[in-house]
């Protein structure tokens, strides 16, 4: 044990001497390293969006929507998903797009759409355009880490058109108030800029539920830090807050949404929705999701001598307010962690950025960046290989199917497939279920999906 500290600390050492003799202020280093992390983000999340199939909604809702081919269509699908099913039309919109264009496009577009979501959080830390390969490789680390359900939200095309592509407009309009909190910024106050950025502000109330509850609270923080920093409100972020009242309002109050509490059998009694409030509250403790992100946010919080401390602690109770705001629908559960988790980020990124400190600082930063970069690897590792045997299983399923059809049998038999962790897809969804649940709702879509009378899970011999 004493050789193998004694070889841990001799590394460290050597690592110390390279960053301060090498790349401490080497502004062409940091550079060239960040675009090389980025492009290495964007590959792994392109190889797992490969190897990940379509999964439940995807297969059921991917044989419709090929339906509507004229605008006039399209616009009757998201009218009656309006009215009949919720307010989320926009994830509903990407949906649509994402499942019509072929699964290889889907990779490239999804894994552009995941650099985009990383680099939106990563700005919204810094509030300007900086080179940080330390903070990126951070913030990348922590989606990995803290999403308990990273396949759903990320890969999943039902589920990142709704949590991770409808965060985009979000992301995109606390990146302006970022901006100018950082300094003011004269085109803001420009007609142009504010005719848009009430239309932002829309698509950004108009988005996902816990987010936009979240995104209200850090609006109003921005607002008050602008009247003690500059003496007033500008009128940018109030024509901006009125289009994300307009857009919660079209999101909250969509009739949709009280439709489907109704067939859904949600409880109307104040004393349930204070208990799942609480335990929404509770969850943000779950060693398995937000966990991390709640003891780095307190460790920097009380150690560090960082800059916006207030603009941190801003950020993280919008993130406890939407999730404890979730109550009203329910338990705050592995998707719907996504919003959260990005607001609790950015809370724990503006910390790190404004801890500068001396030279020490930076070298831990450093020695820090190479172990996320390890622990990153470890998470794409076991991501690949849990994914990679949904898929074979998956195929085999396919294969059952079409061969069963083939011999003119329309009631089929496939195995039942268990995701291995939550990088896949289909970890936390209902499978296909075995005879006696044979009439659920699953089992029927994929059984229409794919021209079959029915379709149970049942283990078969595999060599058939």
């Amino acid at each position: 044990m004493d050789r193998i500290m004694t070889s841990l600390k001799d590394m460290l050492l050597k690592l110390e001497a390279v960053y301060t003799d090498k790349l401490d202020g080497n502004k062409k280093m940091e550079k060239a390293a960040f675009f090389i992390i980025l492009a290495l983000i964007g590959l792994v999340i392109y190889k797992l969006n490969r190897y990940t199939p379509w999964v439940v909604d995807d297969i059921i809702k991917g044989e419709n929507v090929r339906d509507p081919h004229t605008l006039n269509e399209w616009f009757g699908h998201l009218y009656h998903f309006y009215l009949g099913w919720g307010g989320r039309v926009w994830g509903e919109l990407y949906a649509l797009l994402f499942l019509n264009m072929p699964k290889a496009v889907f990779n490239y577009l999804n894994s552009l759409g995941y650099l985009a979501f990383v680099l939106l959080i990563y700005v919204n830390m810094t509030g300007r355009f900086k080179i940080s390969p330390v903070l990126l490789v951070l913030t990348n680390f922590l989606l990995f880490a803290c999403l308990p359900a990273f396949g759903q939200d990320i890969l999943w095309i039902s589920g990142c058109a709704n949590y991770m592509w409808a965060s985009l407009f979000p992301l995109l309009y606390l990146a302006c108030l970022r901006f100018y909190y950082n300094r003011q910024i004269s085109w803001y106050h420009s007609l142009p800029f504010m005719a848009l950025y009430l239309v932002l502000g829309i698509l950004s109330g108009w988005s996902n539920e816990n987010v936009s509850v979240g995104l209200i609270l850090i609006l109003a923080g921005y607002m008050y830090f602008y009247r003690e920093m500059y003496g007033a409100v500008p009128a940018f972020a109030k024509t901006g807050a009125i289009g994300v009242l307009i857009g919660s309002a079209l999101l909250w109050l969509a009739p949709g949404n009280f439709a489907r509490f109704a067939a859904e059998g949600h409880s109307k009694s104040v004393g349930h929705i204070l208990h799942e409030m609480y335990r929404n509250a509770v969850v943000l403790f779950n060693p398995e999701s937000t966990l991390l992100l709640v003891v780095i946010f307190v460790a920097l919080l009380m150690l560090c001598e960082a800059r916006n401390k207030k603009l941190s602690v801003m950020f993280m109770a919008g993130a406890v307010l939407s999730s404890i705001a979730f109550g009203v629908v329910g338990e705050i559960h592995t998707r719907v962690f996504l919003g959260v988790v990005m607001l609790m980020s950015i809370s724990v990124g503006i910390l790190f950025d404004g801890w500068e400190g001396n030279l020490q600082a930076r070298k831990f930063k450093f020695v820090l960046a190479l172990v996320l970069i390890m622990a990153t690897s470890s998470f794409y590792s076991t991501a690949r290989s849990g994914i990679q045997d949904f898929g074979k299983r998956y195929e085999l399923n396919m294969a059952i199917i079409q061969a069963e059809k083939a011999k003119g049998n329309l009631d089929v038999y496939v195995n039942p497939i268990a995701p291995a962790n939550k990088f896949c897809a289909a970890y936390g969804l209902e499978d296909i279920k075995p005879a006696e649940d044979n009439k659920n709702w699953l089992n029927a879509g994929i059984a229409h999906a794919f021209g079959l009378n029915s379709i149970q899970s049942i283990k078969i011999d595999n060599k058939k």
